[in-house]
């Protein structure tokens, strides 16, 4: 049933989540008083609120009729709000993302000894809902090649809670390199990207992600990418239903 929930996400926006921010000063865990704790903004929230539902709504029911208004204005968000959800939940919410923790303290340590002595230091590791860290594996795999060639120099050991390894871990791309994904969803088929360099215009994703993914597998940071919507909505799915059966079980 989330496909048909994910139709809801703008309306829920619209209706509720907007109204509860300026009210509460919050969005979820983040304080928002920087933007409604002046006066002006506030103002400006509840006007905009009000020419928006005049245009949005309004509008529709004068010319078509209030049964046609509202449907239309229904209609529209829905298919909105079902294009929008599905962009954004494919890039974090699927099989093989590692999950960051709030009070993230994991570091770079050099051998299982230092991990046993020092434990610490790797609590709070990005992991996947069964509970493993793919960055474990990356790295490993980018020490062994680095070690291939003598003349190379061993490569740094990327800390877990690094801020672009974390953007990284937590975060698939799908579609890789086309251009045609990446302008239809706004530059998110690169959502690597897109957190690693979140001033950059998104039209210049699909040019960079090469590097980005070459880079990554040099030193060990993972790197998921999906070859297309199709796979990622179904990994997506999968994982929404082994969530739901997680806890029951």
């Amino acid at each position: 049933y989330a496909p048909f929930l994910f139709a809801l996400m703008t309306l829920a926006k619209v209706f509720q989540q907007d109204y509860e921010v300026a009210v509460s000063k919050r969005l979820y865990h983040i304080d928002a008083k920087v933007r409604y704790g002046s006066m002006w903004n506030v103002t400006r929230f509840w006007g905009m609120k009000f020419i928006t539902t005049i245009y949005m709504m309004g509008l529709p029911i004068y010319f078509h009729g209030v049964v046609n208004g509202i449907a239309l204005f229904v209609i529209g968000h829905l298919a909105c709000g079902e294009l929008l959800a599905t962009m954004f939940i494919v890039n974090h919410v699927i099989e093989g993302v590692s999950y960051a923790k709030k009070d993230l303290k994991g570091t770079a340590v050099d051998d299982d000894d230092a991990k046993k002595s020092n434990q610490e230091k790797v609590v709070g590791k990005p992991v996947t809902m069964l509970g493993d860290t793919p960055m474990d594996q990356t790295r490993a795999q980018a020490v062994e090649n680095s070690t291939k060639d003598a003349d190379q120099k061993p490569i740094p050991l990327i800390p877990f809670n690094d801020w672009a390894a974390v953007q990284c871990q937590t975060s698939v791309n799908w579609a890789p390199g086309s251009w045609f994904w990446n302008h239809f969803s706004g530059g998110l088929s690169h959502q690597i990207e897109h957190h690693l360099f979140p001033s950059l215009c998104h039209t210049n994703y699909a040019y960079i992600q090469d590097v980005v993914e070459n880079t990554c597998a040099e030193y060990g940071v993972p790197y998921q990418s999906e070859p297309s919507l199709v796979v990622a909505y179904g990994k997506m799915i999968n994982h929404l239903k082994y969530l739901g059966r997680a806890k029951s079980e």
